[in-house]
């Protein structure tokens, strides 16, 4: 992930150029006050006037050079942050399908708001200020070695020991940070849980259950939040002391090597104008190296969540489907429970094919599968007797089309959740909302096709939703539809209508998963399969 970050890294350099530039300025200000106040004190008034004028054009070019540097440290923030998580969202679809189910979304929403927040407050503001603190500090450091290198020696030494002080803190907020993320991820997980089980907790009285659990977790990630900021604060103490008394220390240093005429008056007000600049950076920068390193557990936590635990590499591309699909000696199964045993089938382009049998017979297994969800135990999927685990995704999910029983609709138009935002004619459209049953529904809607649908379609009814999904198939002119109890929601009548449709395609290969048979329909398959004890049967 911090690979990502990177991409903006020349808009970091631009930002700390013009920082550079500006930090210049500053040291050619100091310089020429300290000038003026000698000019001032020796009575030359000629010269003060040339260093007055110098010194108001170096302050009238401070306000672009400082506006110029807020402009580019905020580019170059907003291209760090969009790049990661444009990165982070890019290879979370990269997941295989089987292992991002069986992970808990919570995983992924904690990463992209807690941890990006934390990245976003602890790692890119951290190289900004950081990088900001060492431009002042070199330049201090070159004002102050020109005017007295025994005041430079005394502020480095202080450098030295607020560096190694956040070097010691650094571990121990890394492991803290680390458990606060998990911790929220949990915390993140339980909201979505109780909020899905909205009716349920307050049909059953749960309620003051929810609130105790609810507190328990918020309780724990703010006393790890507490811990953390308990840290800073001894931490910020230790060095505050430190700063403080040292700069007293170095003031007095000053205005006795002034009194002995080893500085001159206006030497001295340009010391201790940038001790400031020499020790306040380092007293900022000490304090930005814990946060920074205290992000690596996470950036390591992100990677480990995108990472596909099967390797196989897919070489095939599959341009189109043309002949059949053979299930040959297939066998798999969930850890220690076998699902499937040793099945062989043929599935012959263009035919339509029934596929049924108990709850956890297996059925629903075999059309992951075929899907390419998962890649079978033993035994081979061939479509063209090309190996399905070698064709990629990619090129097979182009040729197929999936009706799921639980639909899934985006916060958009009736038409982009039907066209899934790909360009169609009208006439396209409108013919498989006609084949699909959904014309009626359609010519009610106040706005036809171009009404909202809100929150994955709460405001349509469950028959309507797997309507929608169908007539996604059907647009899409895929080689083959599979189908997983699609017609579930749907009454009977309209069920049997749609299909009667999708077994008079033509040239298109069907695969319907599906519990329900009709009589009426049954014999217009060309195939009908009974899973069973993870063995097929023909009926």
């Amino acid at each position: 992930m911090r690979k990502s970050i990177k991409k903006a890294f020349p808009y970091l350099l631009l930002a700390f150029g013009v920082i550079v530039c500006s930090a210049i300025l500053e040291g050619y200000l100091s310089i020429y006050m300290m000038k003026i106040v000698d000019s001032t004190i020796g009575g030359n008034k000629d010269l003060f006037k040339d260093q007055a004028k110098t010194l108001l054009i170096i302050a009238a070019l401070l306000l672009p050079t400082s506006i110029l540097s807020s402009y580019t440290l905020g580019l170059y923030k907003k291209k760090a942050l969009v790049a990661i998580k444009g990165d982070y969202i890019k290879e979370v679809f990269d997941k295989n399908i089987n292992e991002f189910q069986r992970d808990n979304n919570a995983k992924y929403l904690s990463a992209i708001t807690n941890d990006m927040n934390t990245i976003e407050i602890n790692y890119i503001n951290g190289i900004l200020e950081a990088g900001r603190n060492i431009i002042r500090f070199i330049l201090a450091v070159a004002i102050i070695a020109f005017i007295s290198p025994w005041a430079l020696a005394i502020g480095l030494g202080i450098s030295i020991l607020s560096t190694l002080l956040a070097v010691f803190l650094g571990k121990p907020l890394q492991k803290h940070h680390n458990q606060r993320s998990e911790l929220f991820e949990g915390y993140t997980s339980y909201i979505k849980e109780v909020l899905g089980a909205f009716h349920i907790i307050k049909s059953n009285d749960l309620s003051n259950k929810v609130y105790k659990d609810f507190y328990g977790k918020s309780k724990d990630i703010q006393e790890k939040g507490y811990l953390i900021d308990k840290i800073y604060t001894y931490f910020s103490a230790a060095e505050n002391f430190l700063i403080s008394t040292s700069f007293l220390g170095i003031t007095a240093i000053v205005i006795y090597m002034s009194l002995i005429g080893k500085v001159t008056f206006g030497g001295v007000v340009l010391i201790v104008n940038n001790l400031e600049k020499l020790i306040f950076p380092i007293m900022e920068f000490v304090e930005w190296i814990p946060k920074i390193f205290s992000v690596k557990t996470i950036f390591i936590k992100l990677e480990d969540t995108l990472l596909n635990q099967g390797d196989y590499k897919e070489t095939l591309e599959l341009e189109n489907f043309n002949n059949s699909i053979k299930i040959k000696d297939l066998s798999f199964s969930y850890e220690d429970n076998n699902v499937l045993n040793n099945i062989s089938l043929e599935l012959k382009k263009g035919e339509k094919y029934l596929i049924i049998g108990p709850s956890g017979g297996g059925k629903s297994t075999l059309l992951k599968l075929l899907r390419k969800y998962f890649n079978p135990n033993k035994g081979a999927i061939y479509i063209d007797d090309n190996n399905l685990m070698d064709i990629t995704k990619e090129s097979y999910f182009k040729n197929i089309s999936n009706v799921e029983q639980q639909v899934f609709l985006f916060e958009d138009t009736l038409r982009n959740n039907i066209t899934l935002y790909k360009e169609y004619t009208e006439e396209e459209i409108n013919d498989v909302i006609d084949k699909s049953g959904l014309k009626e529904f359609v010519e009610g809607l106040p706005k036809g096709l171009d009404t909202m649908i809100y929150d994955n379609g709460k405001n349509i009814s469950g028959g309507e939703r797997s309507r929608v999904a169908i007539a996604r198939g059907l647009l899409s002119k895929s080689n083959i539809i599979f189908l997983d109890e699609a017609f579930a929601s749907l009454d009977t009548k309209v069920a049997k209508e749609i299909e009667e449709t999708l077994l008079d395609l033509e040239d298109i290969t069907v695969i319907n998963v599906s519990h329900i048979i009709f009589e009426d329909t049954k014999e217009k398959y060309d195939g009908i399969f009974k899973i069973i004890n993870s063995r097929v049967t023909i009926i």
